[in-house]
């Protein structure tokens, strides 16, 4: 695996991280890359070869929905708490990147959820989610989300909010709502009801390939619901809306050392089989 451009992003409102990129876009010219240092995704060449992404899960979630389109791998360095999508911690950037050049990683690709949110009165509006969709009311209150499966009816969710997750979110949000572990490869949306108002509502799991629909019910008119994807994209719904949920035919192509698998990363990351 060589690269002959890539480019080193870091969130220009965490300071304490400029330094470490910046030695980290220096090792790459050092090894022949031309790499540029940047705090803007928008700042992507179409050169890119390789995205280093600097920072936690969060820095992580924002470089695939941008690298994504454009068919790029992140190598993700863990500059952040819980660092679960990273392929090395920050203090050991050198030895993984040496690894990386020397071809010692493989390409994990994971696949995206593409949000469709329809209003008779707009045009739709279209985004990408790397881990998760999640419905709430825009003011805390339960509230009715009626639910289509490919186009026909299946019993609808009173509660908070749902989480719809791809497999790669299914160790997010949606764990922490008490949904399952999906392993990567696994093709499924995880759907997680939010405080069900019931004891009959559990997590369902469903084919990626299908499309779920949402469609958000308040008794009251002047009450909202909000759409909010990775936690990072946040929208208020006009009454009346659908949400449509389903795979993207888009991947995110993550850069993997083979010590950090996914069994490895949950059990040394959320303590997943400890005794």
């Amino acid at each position: 695996m060589t690269f002959k451009h890539a480019a080193v992003f870091y969130n220009a409102h965490k300071t304490h991280t400029a330094s470490l990129a910046q030695e980290v876009c220096n090792y790459l010219r050092q090894n022949g890359i031309q790499s540029d240092l940047i705090t803007d995704l928008q700042q992507l060449s179409p050169e890119t070869e390789l995205l280093v992404g600097m920072g936690g899960d969060g820095t992580i979630l924002h470089c695939a929905r941008a690298a994504a389109p454009l068919g790029v791998p992140i190598f993700g360095i863990n500059c952040g708490t819980l660092g679960f999508l990273a392929a090395c911690e920050k203090e050991e950037y050198a030895g993984a990147l040496k690894s990386l050049l020397e071809g010692g990683c493989t390409i994990n690709e994971r696949f995206m959820l593409q949000t469709r949110i329809l209003h008779k009165k707009d045009r739709p509006l279209e985004f990408l989610a790397f881990n998760d969709c999640v419905l709430r009311a825009a003011s805390p209150r339960a509230f009715l989300l009626e639910a289509l499966w490919n186009g026909k009816e299946i019993p609808s969710y009173f509660g908070d909010g749902v989480i719809v997750a791809s497999p790669t979110g299914s160790t997010a949000y949606s764990l922490a709502s008490g949904g399952p572990i999906v392993e990567p490869g696994v093709d499924v949306l995880a759907v997680t009801p939010i405080c069900p108002h019931t004891l009959n509502q559990r997590p369902l799991i469903l084919s990626a390939s299908g499309t779920l629909t949402l469609i958000p019910s308040f008794k009251n008119e002047s009450d909202r619901a909000a759409c909010s994807l990775d936690g990072q994209i946040n929208l208020t719904l006009p009454l009346g809306a659908q949400v449509q949920i389903t795979r993207s035919p888009l991947k995110t192509k993550l850069l993997c050392p083979p010590e950090r698998g996914f069994f490895q990363i949950l059990n040394r990351k959320l303590k997943w089989g400890n005794r």
